[in-house]
């Protein structure tokens, strides 16, 4: 059986043989991938710029789990907290377009100069809060520190018997 690659997922990176090749489009995990063919002439496949996945180097951050909010590899799917119940895993290319519209939300509300944004003014309330709970401190910092004298002037009365 040859098992020269003829072809590459530009997904997960992966080189597949012709069988691996016609089932890729099958599986679960990978019925979204876009598959290129491999020539043995003409310009070499150029090096992936898909982030890896770090507790498994070789594979590709291929899947987006939408509970965790986190972009996640196949192993991490099979294998991890990732495989139970509540768990909304979708290919990346899926998950993409939904959630580079919620940045681009962010991103507006955040660079928008023409009126304060919500983090502007979400900024602003916590100033004022804390400008208000270090005075509050301050205040009975100070009303603690005179009853503590009142109460020390009353006790030496006390005690010289006044």
């Amino acid at each position: 059986e040859d098992r020269k690659a003829t072809a590459r997922c530009l997904d997960c990176g992966e080189f597949l043989c012709d069988m691996h090749h016609k089932e890729h489009p099958f599986r679960r995990t990978t019925k979204n991938h876009q598959v290129e063919e491999l020539h043995s002439h003409g310009p070499k496949p150029t090096r992936s710029t898909k982030p890896r996945c770090a507790l498994h180097p070789n594979k590709f951050l291929s899947l987006f789990c939408r509970q965790c909010m986190v972009a996640l590899c196949e192993l991490c799917r099979e294998a991890g907290s990732h495989c139970g119940d509540g768990h909304n895993v979708q290919s990346t290319t899926e998950a993409a377009p939904e959630m580079r519209q919620k940045l681009d939300t962010v991103r507006r509300q955040v660079c928008d100069t023409g009126k304060p944004s919500a983090v502007q003014n979400a900024l602003s309330e916590v100033t004022a809060t804390i400008t208000e709970l270090n005075n509050a401190a301050e205040s009975t910092s100070k009303s603690i520190s005179e009853n503590v004298e009142c109460l020390v002037g009353q006790l030496r009365k006390e005690e010289r018997g006044d």
